[in-house]
């Protein structure tokens, strides 16, 4: 009877392994379905809210499916810790078996707890728990989002017909941004906007700093599938979304978004040179984004919008640029892999990425020399004031900062002077370092440093994992002129956890 016990528990043992497994899988393509499709297209009342409508929306939704995944786990755990078969003998015997969590978990877990703690810590836990007095970006966000991405780290798989339904989605929701930028306002969105800011609010995502982030998170992975796929239809479907993505960085008139872009350029070229298809995708890439800045040239439906074209903004969209990267893109399809696929290759992208990063440096040099504080739509002001602010904290507040989502008082001296309500520090690190501390900060640059590792220790650039990093390092850059946003930082969430899933399981 003892024995047959013991082949009975076995079988149970193994009915509710797979039990288990299905339901983690489902449970990450549910909360990939919510962060690529339903939260970007979620609405309500219009653009009034919608940051804070959007993030509770996620909340609502994402939080059974983690509920449901941390039921399971505990119920695993549990049987681990009970089990005592030998399945050799199949005699009874202790013994427990438990990995030990991988780097990355043990990260996002941090980070989860020290919002947690500076929310705790902060004059108002409440409030900054649920980020209502900011974003909506409060410690609770952050926690269902941390446990969101490593859902998804340890159970998601990516199938094709998954990027086809989200490129169907974005294609819409860029068309939207499109079509509103060409003075059409199709539902009635921007009717109650003030005129001044009637091109600053694009698609179901809203304001366009949110636009330009979700942009950098969704269009890089695709270019990168773009390189690599292998038949003409799927070839031709990327090509399409390209051009809905090109429209949609060029109409958000960000220059955040430019800057993410040009970190990410950083990471792909490492890739594209490495094979001469991914240099001629890449240059009908270049083409096509030069096709697409003389369309929103010469179309006069983008007039209005163009006149309000600052900065990096309206110098791609001035002559000669566009008509450059055509004849480049050109020139690269027919001659780039002759150039660069010989032995001068390796010389070849060393210059290339030099100079990228020279013009990076003139870019930041440029700027400090000319900071003050209407730099950047009053950026400049609000560093400044926040910068000067952290210096006054007393050590307390620099090691846990004053609680997410929290910094209207700290900018209540701005208020008062100039009647703008600021929330935010419009750069991720300084918010994070105001808000929790350099603790915080310390875990926020030990994260980055862990997505870095995985990229360059493992040399992804060389395998096909490369394109789930450059969404990434494309946020990461747009990430300095901004802070984080619902939608932005649910796309994140989702986007980073497939990378650390691909890169941790890569050889």
């Amino acid at each position: 009877m003892r024995r047959r016990w013991v082949v009975h528990w076995g079988v149970v043992f193994m009915e509710l392994q797979k039990i288990k497994k299905g339901i983690r899988k489902w449970a990450a393509i549910y909360l990939g379905a919510v962060s690529c499709i339903l939260i970007p297209l979620f609405m309500r009342h219009g653009y009034y809210s919608l940051i804070y409508w959007k993030s509770r929306a996620y909340l609502y939704v994402a939080i059974p499916a983690a509920a449901v995944v941390a039921v399971v786990e505990a119920a695993d755990l549990f049987l681990k810790l009970t089990r005592r078969t030998d399945k050799a003998a199949g005699k009874l015997k202790s013994g427990i078996c438990i990995k030990k969590p991988p780097v990355s978990v043990i990260l996002m877990l941090s980070i989860a707890a020290w919002s947690l703690f500076c929310s705790y810590m902060s004059q108002n836990p409440g409030l900054s728990m649920m980020g209502t007095a900011g974003w909506s970006m409060g410690s609770l966000m952050t926690t269902v989002l941390v446990l969101s991405t490593i859902i998804v780290s340890r159970y998601f798989d990516l199938k094709p017909y998954m990027l086809f339904a989200v490129m169907a989605v974005n294609i819409i929701i860029n068309g939207f941004a499109i079509i509103q930028s060409a003075g059409i306002d199709l539902f009635g969105l921007l009717k109650n906007i003030d005129k001044k800011q009637v091109y600053t609010f694009l698609s179901t995502i809203g304001q366009k700093n949110s636009y330009s982030g979700y942009l950098c998170l969704l269009l890089p992975f695709f270019w990168g599938a773009f390189m690599t796929c292998k038949d003409r239809i799927t070839e031709l479907l990327y090509g399409i979304f390209a051009v809905f993505g090109f429209m949609g960085i060029i109409v958000a008139e960000s220059d955040s978004t430019y800057a993410g872009i040009g970190i990410c350029i950083l990471f792909m070229l490492l890739y594209v040179f490495g094979s001469e298809q991914y240099v001629k995708r890449s240059s009908i890439l270049l083409f096509l984004y030069g096709a697409c800045l003389m369309a929103v040239r010469y179309l006069p439906v983008f007039s209005g919008k163009i006149a309000r074209f600052k900065g990096v903004s309206k110098a791609m969209i001035g002559k000669p640029v566009a008509e450059i990267l055509c004849i480049s893109g050109i020139l690269l399809y027919f001659l780039g892999w002759k150039i660069i696929g010989g032995k001068w290759g390796k010389y070849i992208l060393i210059a290339v990425e030099l100079v990228l990063l020279a013009g990076i440096g003139y870019y930041a040099a440029n700027t400090a020399a000319h900071f003050n504080d209407k730099w950047g739509t009053r950026r400049g002001m609000i560093w400044r004031v926040g910068w000067e602010q952290f210096l006054k904290f007393p050590l307390r507040n620099k090691l846990i900062g004053i609680g997410p989502e929290l910094l209207i008082v700290l900018y209540k001296d701005i208020r008062d002077a100039s009647g703008l309500t600021v929330v935010s520090a419009h750069c991720e690190p300084l918010q994070v370092l105001l808000t929790q501390g350099i603790v915080g900060l310390g875990l926020y640059f030990a994260y980055w440093g862990y997505m870095l590792k995985l990229f360059f220790g493992r040399k992804l650039w060389k395998t096909s994992t490369a394109p789930f990093f450059f969404p990434l390092a494309a946020y990461w850059g747009q990430s300095i002129f901004c802070s984080v946003y619902p939608v932005t930082a649910v796309l994140f969430s989702f986007v980073s956890g497939m990378y650390i899933r691909a890169a941790e399981t890569s050889q």
